[in-house]
């Protein structure tokens, strides 16, 4: 085998190595430039009689979700032919709370003030300062025990020969539906009584269609997009299920005072 030989060798094997290492490095350096809103639209019944109870919220101290978003390569696969050549990689992300705009903790909590106080008998406060509160008030403990948010990138790119010596690149690339695996604990007391200690778990899907881009920086910002509103959904299913819950639960106890 002759020094061309080898070095044609060389090229044919350490390409696509080189390239998906590029691709890596330069999705991770886009993802992290860009920042998403999680949002959360109030769609439960209006409560039409006058809140007679008060609960006091606790400070959320923490979000439980890794602060950078990360980006991992799973599968690469590049195929050099003489008339077409394909290079296809799939990465999966995982959300991190550098790219929302205001940090997870904040957002549960102003997800719960505003469900609570819109859709329940009771008036939720925010006692994130940690004031002195009557004894006998209603209080809301609550721990996020899980957040991961994931989504997946498929950049699929093809080489075709074309007039006068040039190339046609073919650029398909795809996001797959976010996917969010979220816990939350509450404690709901009165003096030394709990009244609701229950973990709300759910396993949101989004149910969009996977979604076309021509260029890698488009995907990336779409992929974050549907990462968030897949988060922002689930904190809706349990911060739902939990202001029904202390609904029901206050609903049948003493009116309060405070």
């Amino acid at each position: 085998m002759d020094m061309k030989t080898h070095h044609l060798l060389f090229i044919l094997i350490a390409l696509p190595l080189f390239c998906s290492c590029r691709s890596s490095r330069s999705m991770l350096r886009e993802i992290q430039a860009l920042k998403s809103s999680l949002y959360y639209e109030l769609t439960s019944p209006i409560y039409q009689e006058k809140a007679d109870q008060t609960v006091y919220l606790d400070f959320i101290d923490y979000s439980n979700m890794d602060y950078y978003t990360s980006v991992k390569r799973k599968k690469s696969a590049y195929i050099p032919l003489l008339l077409y050549n394909y290079e296809g990689e799939l990465f999966h992300l995982r959300l991190g709370e550098s790219s929302l705009t205001q940090l997870y903790r904040e957002f549960l909590t102003e997800a719960l003030l505003t469900e609570c106080n819109s859709s329940t008998c009771c008036h939720l406060i925010d006692n994130q300062k940690g004031k002195m509160i009557p004894d006998s008030a209603y209080r809301l403990e609550v721990k996020i025990r899980k957040n991961e948010t994931c989504g997946r990138i498929k950049l699929n790119q093809s080489s075709i020969p074309w007039f006068e010596g040039e190339m046609l690149e073919v650029v398909n690339n795809k996001i797959r539906p976010a996917a969010s695996s979220l816990a939350i604990s509450i404690r709901l007391t009165q003096k030394e009584d709990c009244l609701l200690d229950k973990t709300y778990s759910t396993e949101y899907q989004q149910t969009t269609k996977a979604q076309r881009f021509e260029d890698s920086p488009s995907a990336n910002a779409a992929c974050l997009d549907d990462m968030t509103e897949c988060l922002s959904m689930a904190t809706k299913e349990i911060v739902e299920e939990i202001s029904r819950d202390i609904h029901l639960i206050l609903s049948l106890q003493p009116k309060s005072r405070h």
